[in-house]
């Protein structure tokens, strides 16, 4: 596959707005690269993934067999409570259930539990018969045991199944017996910790209450009794918990109460009976009102008599002496009625005033007993805050009485907050090494290290790869990026066209031609502000490739009508005669110390038409050949004679004379070599310019290969050798 890729300047470049990209831009961008990336390092991705993922699994399958076997524990958080929530926290109870099932993960995975372990089953004994012998130093014993515990703790995973409270115990080891008991012992050595904690936690609580009891009992005998000493210092006397004082008072209350009462019936009553009499009213309206027993006989008598009145005017009419009998007897009863009434009513003025009487002596007992009411309210509020103080630390000890009895047989009850669900089997199977485990980790393991190393090369790699890199590291244009010639592509030419500048005679269709042309049409119409009759052709750094570059450009516009003129300026390699296979007699250094006339030296390059001014083979080199008045004028005369001059310059880092002829050029152009030139070489050399920095056109990207995606727009076949 073939490339092109067409450069403007980076003035034309900064008056073209690119649009934004769209959503995604970026992501797409990043994609482009990495795929970018993967094909430019896959062979070293590769290679490192190869040997790497070897390597590790080898290792593995190397490893000796191991077993694992599993036991799982049942985990119920929340019923490890010895106190209650508003009388202790233990710690527990204010977590979440996971976190619970993680503290008892953290817990079976302790150092504490692995020594446990490690005694239980004696692996920090060396076996009988190995010749180890008893050690007796404390501190090789304990080094022993702690290395036995490293070993088991890295023997042994604890992992929480889901998001449920199972946990599993899994003991991976080289002996299927030994994994299973390790794995058994674990979880039995916790369920007998946690009864063990369980007792101790409730003996620990029944200790603390027993002391916390006798505390309060003594401070709850200790403030009754002030509350009592000071209740009998300061006369606040009771009975069924009321003040004599207090219960005086609502006696007296009580019974004014009904005095009032019973006066207000009976000033009433004597009210209603004075205005019957003052108004002339019968004795026969109040007898109702008057409510006695005396008087109602009376009215009996009366209705009686009536009775007989009224049967004996009927029988005998009024004059007859029954009926004057009757009548005469009749008045004698109401005289009687009404002296019964006077005598009533002077009974009820006396009940009024013995009434009065007893109010107002209640009234001045109620004052009397208020007033020391009154003088014991400050003796009361104190007494009611000892009762107070009293009744709250009662409170408090039967609260922690009743809490005791409750947990004081406890600690005796034989269960756990965990359970054994399922216990550990001895394993059949290995369960390492496993083959597709290991080939698995072997391949992300190479992968990893192989894109690792990609990625560090790709970072450690200082060359250009794009040209977009180019203007985005060095704000230069690319003028062109000129393909890589491989040797299938010279083998089928002539042999003395076995070069680019002869590839570029016989293969005008190619792309590596056209993009000579590319680079040509750049260099005279990349600055519309002066024309660039004079270019000076260089480089960063020697074997660039800038000599074959400036001969296939000065080839490529000969070829294209053009009149052109290559000069070869570089004093110390004199490379375009070896190119061209040829031998001058004279050369740049006789014509500017005129011993020959440009006329006579310049050779032509029949195949394009070019012309060229060579170096002759020569020892002597004179000192500042370029920065004299003669190679001026020399270049001055030669303007008016040529299309255009190419001036094949040294190394600008190299040589310092390159910079005396880039300011005697119109522009100049750089080049480098594609993933080789060092971006900090580019940047010195524009440095070095940067008094002609004005006239430096561009970079030309030379010998990319086109072979490799992600650097350059892709032409397939579209340019065909």
């Amino acid at each position: 596959m073939n490339l092109i890729t067409i450069r403007q300047p980076v003035d034309e470049l900064d008056t073209v707005s690119a649009p934004e990209p769209k959503g995604g831009g970026q992501g797409m961008s990043l994609i482009k690269w990495i795929l970018a990336f993967l094909v430019r390092r896959w062979m070293l991705v590769g290679a490192i993934a190869g040997v790497i993922a070897s390597i590790a699994f080898v290792a593995q399958m190397m490893q000796p067999p191991k077993y694992a076997a599993s036991s799982i524990l049942m985990i119920n958080p929340g019923q490890d409570r010895v106190l209650s929530q508003d009388q202790m926290v233990t710690g527990n109870d204010m977590l979440p259930a996971s976190a619970i099932v993680e503290s008892h993960i953290e817990v079976l995975t302790s150092p504490m539990m692995m020594g446990r372990l490690v005694d239980s089953l004696g692996l920090a004994t060396p076996p009988v018969g190995t010749g180890t012998g008893t050690a007796t130093d404390p501190l090789e014993i304990a080094q022993r045991r702690q290395s036995v515990i490293n070993a088991v703790s890295g023997a042994i995973r604890v992992q929480r199944l889901g998001s449920s409270y199972t946990v599993s115990i899994t003991s991976e080891t080289e002996s299927p017996q030994l994994s299973a008991d390790m794995a058994n012992s674990l979880a039995e050595l916790y369920l007998a910790y946690q009864l063990e904690s369980r007792f101790q936690t409730a003996e620990r609580a029944n200790s603390w209450l027993s002391q916390r009891l006798a505390e309060l009992r003594d401070d709850v005998q200790r403030k009754e009794e002030e509350a009592e000493r000071y209740r009998a210092s300061s006369g606040l006397l009771s009975t069924q918990g009321v003040l004599f004082t207090e219960q005086q008072t609502s006696e007296i209350q009580g019974s004014m109460l009904q005095a009032r009462a019973d006066l207000a019936e009976k000033e009433a009553q004597y009210r209603q009976l004075q205005q019957v009499i003052q108004s002339g009213g019968s004795v026969d309206t109040i007898a109702g009102v008057l409510n006695s027993q005396v008087i109602a006989q009376l009215r009996a008598r009366e209705a009686d008599i009536a009775r007989r009145q009224a049967d004996a005017e009927s029988r005998y009419g009024e004059l007859h002496p029954t009926v004057q009998n009757v009548r005469a007897e009749r008045e004698d009863i109401r005289n009687q009625i009404n002296a019964e009434a006077q005598r009533v009513a002077a009974g009820m003025r006396n009940e009024v005033e013995i009434a009065r009487a007893r109010v107002a002596t209640m009234q001045s007992s109620l004052g009397d007993v208020r007033g020391q009411l009154a003088g014991n309210s400050d003796a009361m509020v104190r007494l009611r805050e000892l009762e107070r103080e009293a009744a709250a630390a009662r409170t408090v000890y039967e609260s922690f009485l009743q809490r005791f009895h409750e947990i004081s047989d406890q600690g005796n009850i034989r269960t756990t907050t965990t359970q054994l669900v399922s216990a550990a089997t001895i394993p059949t199977r290995k369960s390492s090494p496993s083959l597709r485990l290991a080939l698995m980790v072997s391949l992300a393991l190479g992968l990893a290290l192989g894109l690792a190393v990609g990625v560090l090369a790709e970072a450690l790699d200082e060359g250009f790869r794009t040209a977009d890199e180019v203007e985005q590291k060095l704000g230069v244009a690319v003028l062109s990026s000129v393909p890589k010639l491989r040797r299938k592509d010279l083998a089928s030419l002539p042999e003395s066209a076995q070069h680019p500048a002869g590839y570029l005679v016989e293969r005008q269709m190619s792309a590596f031609t056209e993009s000579l042309r590319v680079a040509r049409t750049s260099i005279v119409y990349g600055n519309t502000n002066t024309k660039n009759q004079v270019v000076a052709i260089t480089s960063a750094l020697p074997n660039e490739g800038k000599t074959t570059v400036a001969l296939c450009l000065a080839r490529a516009s000969a070829l294209s009508q053009q009149k052109v003129l290559i000069i070869d300026c570089d004093l110390r390699r004199r490379s375009l005669k070896e190119v061209l296979h040829f031998e001058p007699q004279d050369g740049l250094l006789q014509v500017l110390n005129n011993e020959a006339d440009w006329r006579n030296v310049v050779f032509l390059d029949e195949p394009s038409g070019m012309h060229v001014l060579p170096l002759r083979e020569s020892r002597f080199i004179p000192d500042d050949v370029f920065g004299s008045s003669e190679f001026a004028d020399l270049i001055a005369e030669l303007r008016n004679h040529y299309d255009l001059i190419l001036l094949d310059c040294a190394p600008v880092l190299a040589v310092a004379e390159t910079r005396v002829i880039t300011s005697l050029a119109d522009s100049t152009v750089i080049v480098a070599r594609w993933e080789k030139t060092p971006v900090h070489a580019i940047r010195a050399t524009l440095q070095q310019l940067s008094t002609t920095r004005d006239n430096v056109l561009g970079i030309i990207l030379n010998n990319v290969d086109t072979r490799v995606p992600g650097y350059a727009y892709h032409m397939g076949s579209y340019y065909e050798a």
